[in-house]
């Protein structure tokens, strides 16, 4: 008995299929000359108006958007690896999951942005305004954010190992489990702030504001620590920069 075979056509992967879809939408009349437009085609789109696109698993690797409002946006599972996102509004932005690795966004706004499991290894994120911003999960090796205000902000599992975090402001901020791994918090805001489980060994956290932090099941070991208060800070099964066990507070609810 002769058997009949059929070839199976190669299944697209998924984010092609996305970028697919993305070009082809724009076929609509309706986009002809929009914004959005000119961005998925050129990937450069310099103070456009963005806001409340749509821009899932778009593609737009080493796009320009600089000074652009894409506040509210939903980049979920975008790439912007490289991306010029300089002074760009993404307050309430969803960026989880968004690839943003060697990406700039000095001076961008994040207020209230969701960057959970977001990759951004090696970007730039100097002077940002990024108060209640939810970067749980993120990956953000070797990143700078250099004088930005996180404050208030949801870091728990976050990676910022060898991370530039001088003179932010991470006051009561939660960074539960994180790992600071040789991080620079010279000068940083710590007030306040939840580092309960976190890995800071060999960081450096000179000359930082560490008033009412709590460090319980911490690991400062071989950290930089000079000329920072720890007095009001709280310790519990803490490792300390010279090694010792610290459990001052274990009795404390």
């Amino acid at each position: 008995m002769a058997y009949r075979t059929e070839q199976r056509r190669p299944r697209r992967p998924w984010g092609a299929m996305a970028g697919l879809g993305l070009l082809v939408g724009l076929a609509a009349p309706g986009l002809a000359s929009t914004p959005l437009r000119q961005l998925l085609i050129s990937r450069v789109c310099v103070g456009c108006d963005l806001s409340g696109s749509v821009l899932t698993r778009a593609n737009l690797d080493n796009a320009d958007l600089n000074g652009s409002n894409l506040a509210g946006a939903n980049l979920r599972q975008a790439r912007l690896p490289r991306a010029n996102l300089t002074a760009t509004n993404l307050a309430g932005a969803n960026l989880s999951q968004t690839v943003l690795s060697e990406a700039d966004l000095t001076g961008a706004d994040l207020t209230g942005a969701d960057l959970a499991g977001a990759i951004l290894t090696g970007a730039t994120l100097v002077e940002t305004q990024a108060t209640d911003l939810n970067l749980t999960g993120a990956e953000a090796r070797r990143s700078n954010w250099y004088g930005s205000d996180l404050s208030g902000s949801r870091l728990d599992d976050i990676v910022f190992n060898q991370a530039g975090l001088a003179a932010v402001n991470l006051s009561n901020a939660t960074l539960t489990r994180g790992k600071f791994f040789q991080a620079n918090m010279i000068e940083a805001n710590l007030s306040g702030a939840d580092f309960t489980g976190a890995d800071l060994r060999q960081a450096l956290i000179r000359d930082a504001d560490v008033g009412g932090a709590n460090f319980t099941d911490a690991d400062l070991a071989g950290a930089n620590v000079a000329r920072t208060d720890f007095s009001t800070a709280r310790f519990c099964n803490t490792r300390m920069a010279n090694g010792t066990i610290n459990n001052d507070h274990c009795d404390q609810p």
